[in-house]
């Protein structure tokens, strides 16, 4: 639903998923980016022979959950928060920015906004070290208190910010996406 509104995912695009598992949103990028090049695309990977060369993206999973095999993606099994997960992320990007960085993370328990709030920020600070200018940062939040004050820390950061309650969450839920559009990469480069 973000991805037909907002047009996220395109070819030819590194994009990195943090708290990927079980895996939808890579099995939707690996189908929308490799059969737009019409390559043989099986999800469940049952084709040993699938092109994924065809195209240039790179597409890495991180959690801390064991993920399936999607075809196209390099997956990394650890904590996102940890910096030893964030250096195999940086190693395996071998200098390229990033195109899209999406936090789909959440707690192991419900409605833990503190928690949440920093896993948000951590991959805020991620983001702001690998994304390339112009890039975009998909964050999931659960409103609180800190929102006011991670909305202006995203608005310093990016030209467009949107935030959005996808159809699939529910009414009651306090969780919703930051789109952040744009990447200033003039305000930080950490990334050489």
């Amino acid at each position: 639903e973000l991805d037909h509104k907002y047009n996220l995912i395109i070819p030819n695009s590194v994009i990195i998923d943090c708290g990927a598992s079980p895996g939808s949103w890579c099995q939707y990028i690996s189908r929308k980016i490799f059969l737009s090049k019409n390559v043989d695309v099986n999800i469940d990977n049952s084709s040993k022979n699938v092109d994924v060369n065809a195209d240039n993206s790179l597409i890495i999973a991180v959690d801390l959950l064991p993920i399936d095999p999607i075809t196209g993606v390099k997956i990394i099994q650890g904590d996102f928060t940890e910096s030893v997960t964030q250096q195999k992320i940086i190693d395996l990007l071998n200098k390229r920015h990033v195109d899209v960085v999406l936090n789909d993370m959440a707690p192991n328990f419900t409605g833990n906004h503190f928690v949440d709030h920093e896993l948000c920020e951590c991959s805020l600070a991620f983001a702001e070290l690998v994304l390339k200018s112009g890039g975009t940062f998909l964050c999931k939040f659960l409103m609180g208190e800190s929102e006011p004050e991670f909305r202006n820390k995203l608005k310093s950061k990016f030209k467009k910010i949107r935030y959005e309650k996808p159809h699939s969450s529910r009414n009651k839920s306090t969780e919703g996406y930051f789109v952040c559009l744009e990447f200033n990469k003039n305000v930080t480069d950490g990334m050489t």
